[in-house]
């Protein structure tokens, strides 16, 4: 699967099960390093709700690290599924 900055930051967020290709069971996602990219969204405020920066598809981190400690690459996700902590939104 391919996904877009915004919804990296809303799975680091909600920590959904996932199905990894060549991987027996279930995964729950523990968090992909976001580290050096741009903010969720720019120019929030108050009385904002600001606006998805551009390039939500560039320079992406490829990996992601699931609660068993391994670390696993995001497009071998087959199904991606909420967990028990909290849902997923859709942007």
């Amino acid at each position: 699967m391919k996904f877009p900055l915004i919804q990296l930051y809303a799975l680091n967020r909600s920590k959904p099960i996932v199905e990894v290709d060549d991987i027996d069971g279930e995964l729950q996602w523990e968090e992909c390093d976001l580290t050096g990219l741009p903010p969720e969204w720019e120019g929030k405020t108050v009385t904002s709700m600001g606006k998805i920066v551009k390039g939500q598809y560039e320079n992406l981190p490829k990996t992601f690290k699931a609660t068993d400690g391994g670390e696993y690459f995001i497009e071998n996700i087959i199904t991606l599924k909420p967990s028990k902590l909290g849902k997923i939104r859709y942007y």
